[in-house]
């Protein structure tokens, strides 16, 4: 039995496995689709409504970011959020835009979420940054869920009462695990978790110290899961307008209920990132509702490169970042006195702190020390 398993968690983690799932996914919807009439309806599409489109799926972005930014900004309440901080809403936004092109790009689909826990993680805490990406999916899923719940009681004459009581068990699993996140530091054995690892112990320690200060500030819970709702809605509404670009008037009802289901898709494990597998769903289920083969098929690659303008503006960012970041010596040696300084701190405790004093660091604006310290090359001793 154990053989077997070890096989087939070899077969399904394998990326030949995912890529061979892709490519059948894509043979199977470029087989069911017309991809002439596709392109030619993508071809004919009003620019006025793609541009509206393009406009509420902004406001969505921003919903996001403002939906994470909150509770990242909470677990970092001390440590401020001045214009210059890293948790100042450009910052923020900007983070998130460079995680959704690592996300465009990367095969895993948590490529975004990756990036923006190893680059804030060295400020804020990777613990802080991991707890706001979960609250701010789980507010997302949560969000997604009530819009679905709605579609589904709207078009319960089509689809059933059955897919409201799934829609409605979905969102209260949702809500029971935020409950639990919110109290994982009474639930969590961190005494036995220290005992197997003290690395693991940590790392969960600082997650669910995250989360009890959100337990402490529920206004920012509360916040999140408003502004993840009206996210969710914001895209609703821009993919039924992008919809309306090719002429096909498709109701943000049939969305609500329909885009969960491809998102489940998606994470299957036998495709990167569900390629070929959801827009196939999509098409199926779209058609069903009676929208034709060749219109589904433009509407699932529209919802495809729904995102791809704000994760090449991500890309331009990030690539910006990274030009001035081995440009800037002087910043980077003051972040380095500063790690530097920060360790000196952490590793004697309770006895007389060891300051720098190179004149590289303290005579530059914003150094670890200030400007106002002595530039000369000795050791202080304070207490």
């Amino acid at each position: 039995m154990r053989p077997a398993l070890r096989i087939a968690r070899a077969v399904i983690g394998s990326p030949w496995t995912r890529v061979s799932g892709t490519v059948v996914g894509l043979a199977i919807l470029a087989r069911t689709i017309n991809l002439p009439q596709a392109v030619a309806s993508l071809s004919h599409a009003d620019p006025l409504w793609i541009a509206a489109a393009l406009g509420l799926t902004m406001l969505a972005v921003a919903a996001s970011v403002v939906e994470w930014g909150v509770l990242l900004r909470t677990a970092n309440a001390p440590a401020g959020a001045g214009p210059g901080s890293v948790l100042s809403w450009r910052r923020l936004g900007s983070s998130y835009l460079q995680g959704m092109f690592f996300t465009q790009m990367l095969p895993a689909g948590v490529g975004g979420d990756a990036m923006r826990t190893v680059e804030m993680g060295r400020q804020v805490g990777h613990g802080n940054v991991l707890a706001s990406l979960a609250g701010s999916r789980l507010a997302g899923m949560l969000g997604m869920t009530c819009w679905g719940i709605a579609a589904a009681i709207l078009l319960r004459a089509l689809l059933g009462t059955g897919v409201v009581i799934v829609i409605a068990a979905l969102a209260m699993t949702v809500v029971i695990i935020w409950l639990m996140a919110l109290s994982a530091d009474r639930l969590v054995p961190h005494r036995l978790l220290a005992r197997v690892s003290g690395a693991m112990s940590r790392g969960v320690r600082s997650f669910s110290d995250a989360f009890a200060g959100y337990r402490r500030h529920p206004h920012a819970v509360a916040q999140s899961l408003l502004v993840g709702a009206a996210g969710w809605g914001f895209n609703l509404l821009a993919l039924s307008v992008a919809a309306r670009a090719i002429g096909v008037n498709l109701s943000w009802t049939v969305l609500a209920v329909c885009i969960p289901i491809t998102l489940l898709v998606a994470l299957a494990p036998f495709s990167i990132n569900g390629l070929g597998l959801r827009e196939g769903v999509l098409v199926a289920l779209l058609s069903h509702s009676g929208v034709s083969i060749a219109h589904a098929g433009a509407i699932s690659v529209l919802i495809d490169l729904q995102m791809i303008p704000f994760a090449v503006l991500g890309a331009v960012l990030w690539s910006r970042h990274r030009r001035s970041s081995r440009s800037s010596p002087v910043q980077l040696a003051v972040e380095v006195a500063g790690i530097e300084d920060a360790a000196l701190a952490g590793l004697t405790p309770g006895t007389p702190r060891l300051l720098r004093r190179d004149p590289a660091v303290q005579r530059l604006p914003g150094g670890p020390r200030g400007a106002d310290r002595r530039p000369v090359g000795e050791a202080d001793i304070t207490g």
